[in-house]
C-alpha cells in the first residue's frame, strides 16, 4: 500500500514539475520497494523543486534590449507629415484682358481673349516725368479722380496700376500721339471710358498691363534761323567799297570822279578862348 502511494506521488510530481524533478522520488520508491520498507508518502506540494534560477531561465527568457532611437527621427517624421498635409497653392488666375502700351509709337493695344479689340493713341510722360515700364496689374480705379499732386487736375475713368500712375482720360486730345503728361497714360474720353468698363468686366486679377519702349519727344516745329547780318557786317565782307560807305572827307573823290577836292589854304581850329573885338579874324587868333 505504501509502495503504491510512493508511485502515485512520483507520478504526481512528474505531472507537476517534469521528469527531472521526479527522479529522486522514483529512486526512493524503488529502494524502498527493494528493501521491503514502506516509503513515506510525499505530497505533491512537497515534492522537490528545481532551482529557482533554472526555472526562471526556462520559463522567462530575458527580453532583448530595445534599440536606441535617434531624437531627430520624430522631428523628420513630423516635418514630412506637415508637408504632406499642407495643400498645394492654387494656380494663378488666367489673364483674359491684356493691355500693351508702346511708348515708342505712343499707342495702347487691348487684347481680349487672345483677339485684338482696340488700338488707341496715347500721351505718356514727358522728359523728367517718364512713364514707368514693366508688367503690372490694376490696383484700384476711380470713375472720377482729381490729382492731389498737380493742382487737382481732373482724371476721369482712372485705372491705377503702379503707385500714383494711372491710365485715364484727358481733355487735351490734340496732344495725343506724343509725350505730354507727368507720367500717366492718357486716352481720349471715349476710349478711356471703354477701357474702364473692360477692366471692371474682366476684373483686376484677370487684367495685365505691359508697358515697354522709349518715348521720343517731338522736335520744335520751326528750326532756329541764324541771325541776320547787320549793315556793317554785310559791307565789311565786300572787296570794293560802295557809294556812301565811307563818311570821311576824302571819300568823295574816290566814288564821284567829277568832284574836285578843295585846293585852298587849310585851317585848323584852336581851343583858345574867344578874344578880340569881333569879326572873322578873331576866330583864328
Amino acid at each position: 500500500m505504501r509502495r503504491n502511494l510512493s508511485i502515485v506521488a512520483a507520478v504526481a510530481t512528474v505531472l507537476a514539475h517534469g521528469p527531472a524533478a521526479a527522479e529522486p522520488t522514483l529512486a526512493t520508491a524503488a529502494v524502498a520497494a527493494a528493501a521491503g520498507e514502506a516509503s513515506p508518502a510525499v505530497a505533491p506540494q512537497e515534492s522537490v523543486k528545481a532551482p529557482e534560477t533554472l526555472t526562471k531561465g526556462a520559463s522567462e527568457a530575458p527580453a532583448p534590449a530595445a534599440a536606441p532611437t535617434s531624437p531627430a527621427a520624430p522631428a523628420a517624421g513630423a516635418a514630412e507629415s506637415a508637408l504632406a498635409a499642407k495643400p498645394a497653392p492654387p494656380p494663378p488666375p488666367a489673364t483674359t484682358l491684356k493691355v500693351s502700351v508702346d511708348l515708342s509709337s505712343q499707342r495702347l493695344t487691348v487684347t481680349e481673349h487672345g483677339k485684338v479689340k482696340h488700338s488707341w493713341p496715347i500721351s505718356s510722360g514727358v522728359a523728367g516725368f517718364r512713364t514707368p515700364t514693366g508688367n503690372y496689374r490694376p490696383q484700384w480705379a476711380a470713375k472720377m479722380w482729381y490729382s492731389k499732386k498737380y493742382d487737382d487736375a481732373p482724371m476721369p475713368h482712372s485705372v491705377f496700376f503702379h503707385d500714383g500712375f494711372a491710365i485715364h482720360a484727358t481733355y487735351a486730345t490734340g496732344r495725343l500721339g506724343r509725350p505730354a503728361s507727368h507720367g500717366c497714360v492718357r486716352l481720349s474720353p471715349a476710349n478711356a471710358q471703354t477701357f474702364y468698363k473692360l477692366v471692371h468686366k474682366h476684373g483686376f486679377a484677370h487684367t495685365r498691363i505691359s508697358i515697354k519702349g522709349t518715348p521720343r519727344d517731338s522736335a520744335p516745329a520751326v528750326a532756329q534761323k541764324p541771325p541776320t547780318p547787320g549793315y556793317a557786317t554785310a559791307y565789311a565782307t565786300t572787296s570794293k567799297p560802295r557809294p556812301g560807305a565811307g563818311y570821311g572827307y576824302a571819300s568823295g573823290p574816290k566814288h564821284y570822279p567829277g568832284y574836285k577836292a578843295y585846293a585852298g589854304p587849310k585851317y585848323s581850329y584852336t581851343q583858345k578862348p574867344y578874344i578880340g573885338s569881333g569879326g572873322l579874324g578873331s576866330l583864328f587868333d
